[in-house]
């Protein structure tokens, strides 16, 4: 039995709030704290928690669209969110859907490998490039302290968005 396309309307709304609410908790200074300097980046395990379960071309656009919303308010770097977290959520969506079972564990651990794929590559191709004193010991006291955070955070986001997605599937499995 497959969504109707009122379902679908409704669901991928609901999505799409729920990252412009992730991205605004994530950019806006103030909404959520940071520790020791290390911030969340909500989008990720957000991007990539609800593009499980869906096919691997709607899990590209719909990290596609957090990236934009990650995009749209850096200062550099134009595009670097759109692509990554595109490329990101298409391989999680498409290991689930030909290798794994889509559980809460699995959701949980692809966030936190994506979070950590994120944080690297960050570094490498765009901290390390630009240089200047400091950009390698960023990634110990900024990058990797940011993915713990987020990994962390990102339990709580698995525990909210299971119930959430499964409200909005109806139960359907597709």
């Amino acid at each position: 039995m497959k969504l109707s396309k009122k379902d679908l309307t409704i669901k991928y709304a609901c999505y799409a709030l729920v990252l412009a609410a992730a991205s605004l908790l994530q950019n806006v200074g103030g909404l959520w704290f940071e520790i020791g300097g290390a911030r969340c980046f909500f989008v990720v395990p957000a991007a990539v928690l609800l593009s499980l379960g869906e096919d691997e071309r709607t899990a590209a656009f719909i990290g596609l669209f957090a990236g934009f919303l990650w995009d749209a308010v850096s200062a550099a770097h134009m595009g670097f969110n759109c692509i990554l977290l595109a490329l990101l959520c298409y391989i999680a969506a498409a290991l689930v859907n030909f290798v794994f079972r889509n559980t809460f564990w699995v959701g949980f651990v692809s966030a936190c490998i994506c979070t950590f794929i994120y944080c690297v590559l960050y570094w490498l191709l765009v901290v390390m490039p630009h240089g200047g004193d400091g950009a390698a010991l960023s990634l110990l006291y900024f990058y990797l302290p940011s993915f713990l955070y987020t990994a962390v955070i990102g339990f709580f986001v698995a525990l909210a968005f299971y119930p959430l997605k499964e409200k909005l599937n109806k139960g359907v499995i597709e």
